[in-house]
């Protein structure tokens, strides 16, 4: 009897583990330059605009936060000390005690916080973060910085905090001094 030479099975007839490497990567390479092209789109946002947080996350998830971001295009002390629009109710005759608790010595108007003449019995340091709460109020009435980023609820604790104690704390366990306040509420001003 003749012996057959043997034939390999099927499967040993189609071993992919002589072909070369790159004859995989090619395959890819061809499906993927056969599938359709994607549009990409490009988010815009008013250019004088700056990107802001809430004070939580600006402390917590810093500039990289996901979802938090909005547009802000507040005024800083000087914007609206020189500025004839000033949204209602507030004037630059209003008076910094009746928006905000603890009074600040001599009640002063808001033209003279916002400004940089000293106030009598006043701290430099008390005096800046007075300014810059003040500007806050009014970017929030004048929704120039959205409710999501600072209610004027919020603004308002800051200087009640801060005012009571020397610092803020935005988080559980953070607290900011008077520079890192308004290093924060310069954050939400284009015109800072």
């Amino acid at each position: 009897m003749a012996k057959h030479a043997k034939t390999p099975p099927r499967e040993a007839a189609h071993d992919d583990s002589a072909k070369p490497r790159s004859a995989d990567r090619r395959r890819w390479l061809k499906a993927g330059l056969s599938t359709p092209p994607v549009l990409m789109t490009v988010a815009s946002r008013p250019v004088l605009a700056s990107t802001c947080v809430p004070p939580s996350a600006y402390v917590s998830l810093g500039a990289s936060a996901p979802g938090t971001h909005a547009d802000c295009t507040g005024y800083g002390p000087d914007t609206w000390v020189g500025n004839s629009s000033w949204p209602s109710p507030y004037s630059l005759d209003s008076r910094f005690n009746t928006y905000f608790e603890p009074n600040l010595h001599g009640n002063p108007k808001f033209s003279d916080v916002l400004g940089y003449d000293n106030i009598a019995n006043v701290s430099d340091t008390v005096h800046t973060v007075a300014r810059y709460v003040t500007a806050a109020l009014l970017n929030n009435a004048s929704s120039k910085v959205p409710e999501s980023v600072l209610r004027a609820m919020t603004i308002q604790h800051i200087w009640t905090e801060f005012a009571q104690t020397g610092s803020f704390a935005p988080t559980s366990g953070a607290s900011w001094s008077a520079a890192e306040i308004v290093d924060y509420l310069k954050s939400t001003m284009t015109h800072a």
